[in-house]
Parts: C-alpha cells; structure tokens; sequence
C-alpha cells in the first residue's frame, strides 16, 4: 500500500499482530433487532510483524471488547463502533499509527456525542469529526519522533446506530453489506487509480501506483472523510476488512462464506484461512457482524 506523495518513498509496510478472535453480541431496545459480531486478524504468509488494528467499542459502557469477551451491547443510542485501521510507514511505525487510531476514534466520538433524539445527520457529522480529531492526534505523535515521521493508516469505522450503519472511510479499507444475496461494496478505495479517468486506469493498471492511496490518517493535516449511512434490517451482514482480503478472496467468494451455515466466528476464520491459502500475500483483518431479529435469522 501507498499513500500518494504522503510518506517518505511512499512505500506502506503493513502487518499484523497474532491472530485474535472476538465474538460478542449486542441487543437493540427499540424493535427486538440484536447483533452478533466476530473480529478476526492474521498476519499473512508474507510479513513479519503486524500493523493493523480492529475496534469493538461499546459507546454505552464507554469500553472495548477484548478478545474472546461475551457482553450484550445495545444497538440503540450511542451504538457502538466496528473499526479496521490498516497502519503504513517505516521502523514499525504503521503499527503504532493503526493502534494511535482505533485508540482515539471513541474518545473522540464520546466526547462528540450529539441529544440522544439528534437526527442521524448530526450523528454522521460526529464521525466524521471524531475522524478529524484522530487524524491530529496521529500526526501529534509523529512530530515527537523522528522514527514516527510519515506514519499513517486508513480507518474504516461503521458506526451501528439504532437501524443504521454510520461508515466513515479514509484510504482503502473496506466496508461491504450484504441483503437477500445482493453483496455491496458500501466503501470507495481512494485510491490513485479512482481518481483518474479511463485512459489513465489502463495505464496505471498493474503498475506499483495502481493502489496508491490519495490520504490516510495521521499522513496529512486534512482529510475529507468519506461518511455515508446504510439502513440496517434483520437478516444482514456487515463485513469490514483491510485490503489483505479483497485483494485475494473475491466478493463472490466472501458471499458465499456469509450465506453458509457456519457460525460468525467459523465464518471470519474462513476468510482468513481463504487469504492465506491465495498466498496470504498481505496481512488480513476481518470484522463481521450480522444483524438479528429476536427469532434467528439466516445470513443474507
């Protein structure tokens, strides 16, 4: 991964901690919607160590679930946050970035917290500006150590608010959601390639500046945050990953996992296991969650 003309060389080394597994679930108050989620990350068959980061932060009970915790969280104001952060940079540095983040984005976002009966919109505004202050806190840390300079990480943050699902997105990370078998892309990378039209995408294409990314947090001053809002309904599937995933294991692929019979947990450990055996070129972060009426309902 590259952040364009943001980083020394521009180069992003990405890895992962040990593999971790989270698995909890979490209660709507308002029409008997509840979710179960699972959170899984591995560092790939090609790095050494490991610069990514998730989030499960419970804004109810102010904390974020650790692996292998079992808590009920509620769906209802404030929600709570699904993060991946895919951290860049030399010394190891992307890995402090990616953790600076998924560290500062609740404290951010509990500080921001709008009247419990705002309208989404001002909810979305909070993410995006919790996004913002993260983004400062990063580049903060940078200034105090040369080893820290040109850091950063994408983020992708889905906020579960009542029956909506506030994204926030910087860099390439994904969020899909997947209804009734229609698996959709809710994210865009930013990507150099994106941003440029037809005739360039050829050439850039297969090139080392194909993925390069146009900002990451904590590698620029301003970010414009990508933030959009996706309604929730019982029997859906929200997926979070870094670009260890999609760039091995296929939407195809990814849909089947989640329309199969597996538990949340085997699920996530299946497209891990799905990277690794494409070559596990990258380090791979899963965050799943499905989102359930009071009677059991299948995946997508």
């Amino acid at each position: 991964m590259r952040v364009s003309s943001t980083t020394p060389g521009g180069q992003a080394i990405v890895a992962k901690r040990a593999k971790q597994a989270t698995t909890v679930s979490a209660r709507h108050s308002g029409r008997g919607l509840h979710g179960t989620v699972a959170a899984l990350t591995d560092m790939g068959r090609n790095r050494k160590n490991n610069e990514d980061n998730l989030l499960l932060f419970d804004l109810q009970q102010q904390t974020a679930l650790a692996p292998d915790s079992e808590a009920n969280l509620p769906l209802g104001r404030p929600g709570f946050l699904l993060a991946v952060a895919d951290g860049m940079g030399g010394h190891n540095s992307g890995q402090v970035a990616s953790q600076l983040c998924v560290d500062n984005l609740p404290a951010a976002v509990l500080a921001l917290l709008p009247a419990a009966q705002a309208p989404v919109e001002e909810w979305s505004a909070v993410h995006k500006r919790a996004v913002e202050i993260t983004n400062q806190a990063i580049l903060k840390a940078a200034r105090k150590s040369t080893e820290l300079e040109g850091m950063g990480t994408t983020l992708t943050s889905v906020w579960l608010l009542d029956e909506v699902a506030i994204v926030a997105q910087v860099g390439d990370s994904r969020a899909y959601h997947l209804r009734a078998g229609n698996f959709t892309q809710l994210t865009r990378d930013q990507t150099l390639l994106n941003s440029v039209g037809e005739a360039e995408r050829e050439v850039l294409l297969n090139t080392p500046f194909e993925n390069m990314l146009l900002q990451a947090v904590g590698a620029m001053e301003r970010l414009d945050v990508a933030v959009g809002t996706t309604p929730l309904a019982a029997g859906d599937s929200l997926l979070i990953c870094s670009d260890g995933l999609y760039r091995v294991v296929t939407p195809d692929q990814m849909t089947k996992i989640l329309q199969g019979s597996d538990s949340l947990p085997e699920k996530a450990q299946a497209l891990i296991d799905l990277a690794n055996a494409g070559g596990g070129p990258d380090n791979v972060t899963v965050v799943l969650c499905q989102i359930l009426s009071g009677g059991k309902e299948s995946a997508g």
